[in-house]
Formats: structure tokens, C-alpha cells, sequence
């Protein structure tokens, strides 16, 4: 018995003599493992277009709460060699075999003329986004802000939104946790969110998928609809912005309008600035004529830190401006103005644009009268190159040049410039950035540990 019992205690000390040695593992000192070379393929280049304008109320306007597309849009764009147009009545992605704007681009245009919406709507087609601000929008009595997302791809997304207002951050529920779903679009009005905000920036992050993301602005007075657009992101802050293409028109006729009916003081044009950072922000913002031909305005104004703010601009007279803005902290910005011919005011957002060393495509809107409003702020002259066609960029200066319509451009610059499409249907007016985004392939060093 007492052998049988040393015999078990000899094997369970060989196996658990087995078993450290087999659960430690071999160990090399002073020795790395080499990085692995991995190529990265650029994505497949993709726009988004958002299609028509979102009216609310479906087809027979008596559905409140549920957004449908009416009327068509016009698309033109440029893929490689290839100049396209079409037409769609709703969301439209297109891929294309050019992995940067100055080579695949397109944008899309739409004369409203319905009962719920009118005005000229007119934005880029985009890539993709997780993340963007717009410093736009205006929900007050009237006004109606919608935000446009369009996800493309075969992963749903999930949305956060952070909307500031004049006092600081709106709280409310809802504003996390919402689905964008894939291959579909998802209107959201503001209104729930900031009831009657007339002033406010708005923030839009996604989870999963990557989206087309617009603000669509329209105003109804009484009964009558006047005045709409289609926004897209504003620049990144900067302690430096540019807003090109701000043309007033019609001013006189507007002041007449806003004297004799207070429902019109919101075609004033205005300056909305946001203060992103910590700390109160001061600002100056110098309206300037393009060519050196007229002289806007200079205004100074504060922005408490975390806050978003409204400056009137006061009575410009007609001309071709830019606004030039000064911080001493990094602000985001955009400026709102508005045109009338014979019937009621359209609507225009003009967003900064970041200025860049421009390489640059754009395709100017048919059936329109088109210009390209470019900003050079800096101290330094250049040029830029449209088309092959050389034209001289003065320092401190900015420059119009009229474009045709339905044609597909190449833009370049010697110096850091800004530059925005104006688009002009029947005093419907639009103001559209010029956009230089590329997607390039790569190679990466990965190292496991």
C-alpha cells in the first residue's frame, strides 16, 4: 500500500513538472520583432449628392413630421477626362476612378418653385464624413433648419449632434444615440431640438459609417415660401478666415421691404461667428469690394468663450465683397445675405473657406449666371492657374472672374487662396466653396509587440 502511494506522488510530480514546463513559454531578451511593410489602397472615391429639396407634410403636405423630396436636381461634375450631367429626383452617389477634386468632382442645382419651398438650392456633392460644424441656420418662426443625412454604405451609422447657442451649449434630449441607417436618408429638424433658435452652430459626429451631411435652410412668410439653401460644413477654426463670394444685390429694394414689413428684417445681411475655444473671443471683420472697386464695412464684436453670435453688417451698398475675419483665438464663421427680383428674397449662406495652396476642380452650375470670388490674405503676391489661363493674385486682395456654365475647371494657386462659386438664377442666389479634398493610397510600418 505504502509503495502504491509514493508511486502516485512520484507521477503527480512529474506531471506537474510537465506541465510548468509546457505552460512557460520561451523568452528572448534584448530582441524586437521586425515592422511589417503594408501597403494601404486609396478608397474608392465616392461623391454623395443630396438630391432635392425636403419639403415636410409628404407628397400631400397634410403628413406633418414626414419629409419627402420634391421636384429634380441637375448634377454636372467631372470624373478623369470625362465631363458628366444628369438629372435625379432623389439621393444620387456617384464613384469615380480620380481620387482627388481636381480630377472627380460635381455639384448639383435645383430651382424650387413648390408651395411648401422656393429659391435656388445649389451645394458640392461630397465625400463621406464622421465629423462636421456648420455655422448656419434658423429656426424661428417661419424659418425651418433641417439637417440632411445621407449614409451610402452597408453599415448603419449612429449620430451625436452638439448645438450652441448664444448662451452656450443647448441641452436636450434626443441629441445622442440616432440612427442614420444604411442606404437611407434621415431628416432631422432642428426645431426639435432648438425650438425658435434663431442663432446657433451645430456639431455632427458618426459612429459606423462615414455620411453626406448638409443643412437645408428655407424661410415661409405667412403662406408664402421665399428664400432657400442648401448648406454644407463650414472651414475649420482659425484665428484667420475668408468668406468669398458675398455679392449683394438689390439692397435698396430689400431695405424697402424690411421697413415696411418687420418679416423681412431677417434679409439684412449678417456676420455669425462661433467661439469654439475657452476663452472670450474678439474679432474684427473687414467687409472689402473685389478689385479694389468699393469698400464694405469694418466691425468689431466679442464672442463669449464656448458661444455663437449674430453682427449685422449694416447697409452695404451693391457690389461684389468678401469678408475678411481677425480673432484673437480661433473662431469658426459664416455670413448670410439675401437678393429679390420681382417675387420674394432668396436665401444665401456663405461659408470661410480654409485657404490652401489650391489644386484644386470645380464644375460651374448650368443654366446660370456663375462667378469665382478669390481671396488672397496673405502678404505675399501669387498667381493662379484656371484652366491653363494665368491670372496675377495681388496681396491682401481677392478677384472675380466669370465662369461658363456647364463647364468643368482646374484650379490652382502659387499662394495660400480661398475661393467660392456664386451662382445667380433669377436673383435665386447660392454660394458654393471651392473644395480641394483628395483620397491617396499609402504604405504603413506595423509593428506587433
Amino acid at each position: 500500500m505504502y509503495k502504491r502511494f509514493l508511486a502516485l506522488l512520484v507521477l503527480a510530480a512529474l506531471g506537474a513538472s510537465v506541465a510548468i514546463f509546457v505552460a512557460f513559454p520561451k523568452f528572448s531578451v534584448g530582441l524586437s520583432n521586425s515592422a511589417t511593410d503594408i501597403a494601404v489602397e486609396a478608397k474608392e472615391p465616392q461623391l454623395v449628392c443630396p438630391g432635392p429639396v425636403y419639403v415636410n407634410g409628404g407628397a400631400t403636405g397634410l403628413k406633418l413630421g414626414k419629409f419627402s423630396q420634391s421636384g429634380s436636381v441637375n448634377i454636372q461634375g467631372k470624373d478623369g477626362e470625362t465631363q458628366f450631367a444628369i438629372s435625379s429626383t432623389g439621393v444620387k452617389t456617384i464613384s469615380g476612378s480620380s481620387a482627388a477634386s481636381k480630377d472627380f468632382h460635381a455639384i448639383q442645382s435645383q430651382v424650387a418653385a413648390l408651395n411648401l419651398a422656393a429659391g435656388l438650392a445649389v451645394t458640392n456633392c461630397l465625400p463621406g464624413l464622421n465629423e462636421a460644424w456648420f455655422v448656419a441656420g434658423d429656426n424661428s418662426v417661419g424659418r425651418e433648419a433641417l439637417l440632411i443625412l445621407v449614409n451610402p454604405s452597408l453599415v448603419d451609422a449612429t449620430v451625436s449632434l452638439q448645438i450652441i447657442g448664444p448662451n452656450g451649449q443647448i441641452q436636450g434630449a434626443g441629441l445622442s444615440g440616432i440612427s442614420a441607417p444604411a442606404g437611407k436618408v434621415t431628416a432631422l429638424p432642428l426645431a426639435a431640438f432648438a425650438p425658435k433658435a434663431s442663432t446657433f452652430a451645430l456639431q455632427v459626429s458618426s459612429r459606423g459609417a462615414a455620411l453626406g451631411m448638409w443643412l437645408q435652410q428655407k424661410t415661409i412668410r405667412g403662406l408664402t415660401p421665399g428664400g432657400l439653401d442648401y448648406v454644407g460644413p463650414t472651414a475649420i477654426a482659425s484665428k484667420t478666415l475668408e468668406i468669398p463670394g458675398f455679392f449683394i444685390r438689390s439692397s435698396s429694394k430689400l431695405a424697402a421691404l424690411s421697413a415696411k414689413d418687420q418679416d423681412f428684417l431677417d434679409t439684412r445681411p449678417l456676420l455669425r461667428v462661433f467661439a469654439p475655444g475657452d476663452s472670450e473671443t474678439t474679432f474684427t471683420a473687414q467687409v472689402q469690394g473685389a478689385n479694389g472697386a468699393s469698400f464694405g464695412t469694418v466691425i468689431q464684436g466679442t464672442v463669449s468663450a464656448g458661444s455663437v453670435a449674430d453682427f449685422d453688417l449694416g447697409e452695404l451698398a451693391d457690389g461684389d465683397y468678401i469678408v475678411h475675419i481677425e480673432a484673437n483665438h480661433e473662431i469658426m464663421a459664416s455670413a448670410i445675405f439675401n437678393r429679390v427680383g420681382s417675387a420674394q428674397p432668396d436665401l444665401a449662406w456663405a461659408s470661410a473657406v480654409t485657404p490652401t495652396l489650391l489644386d484644386a476642380g470645380f464644375t460651374a452650375a448650368s443654366g446660370a449666371i456663375s462667378k469665382l470670388s478669390i481671396v488672397n490674405a496673405s502678404e505675399k503676391s501669387g498667381e493662379i492657374t484656371l484652366n491653363g489661363l494665368i491670372i496675377d493674385l495681388p496681396a491682401r486682395s481677392n478677384i472675380v472672374i466669370v465662369l461658363v456654365g456647364g463647364t468643368s475647371y482646374r484650379l490652382s494657386s502659387t499662394v495660400p487662396a480661398a475661393a467660392s462659386q456664386v451662382v445667380d438664377v433669377s436673383f435665386g442666389v447660392a454660394v458654393v466653396p471651392v473644395l480641394d479634398y483628395r483620397s491617396v493610397a499609402g504604405r504603413l510600418k506595423i509593428l506587433v509587440r
